[in-house]
């Protein structure tokens, strides 16, 4: 794998990494070491903002002491930023999932990564695997040692 993995974490992976850490947080490391690029759009950034503002995600941020404002900045610290372009995917399950498939087009990403099943379910799109994190690591980044 010679040049550097283009992919696209949906919000459901970036916020078990950003309030969790666990697996998904290996796609930051990975990124840190330019392994992997992360790529997102303006409407992904907006809805992993809406996303983090919920109230079930309250405690887990007092709980780390972070705000809403700066897992964004990290979020924009680990990712390149790619153009909103609109997308309508008839065969997709959910329609808001279009804009995480337009991302995905518009980075020109292999993969994106997901734990949304009606994203999975496609497996592919326009030549863009769509894998779970684990799936993910699994295939392309094995770890030996389970540091």
């Amino acid at each position: 794998m010679g040049q550097i993995m283009r992919i696209v974490l949906d919000v459901n992976v970036w916020i078990s990494a950003l309030l969790w850490g666990g697996l998904p947080s290996q796609f930051l490391h990975l990124s840190r070491q330019h392994k992997i690029i992360i790529f997102i759009s303006e409407s992904l950034l907006e809805e992993l903002e809406i996303t983090l503002q919920r109230n079930k995600f309250k405690n887990q941020l007092n709980k780390r002491n972070h705000t809403v404002e700066y897992l964004i900045a990290i979020t924009q610290g680990f990712s390149q930023k790619c153009p909103n372009i609109y997308l309508n995917v008839p065969e997709l399950r959910d329609s808001k999932d279009n804009h995480i498939l337009a991302t995905a087009l518009s980075a020109n990403a292999e993969v994106l990564i997901t734990g949304d099943q009606d994203l999975l379910v496609l497996n592919n799109f326009q030549d863009i695997k769509i894998m779970k994190p684990t799936d993910f690591l699994n295939f392309y980044f094995p770890v030996n040692d389970k540091n």
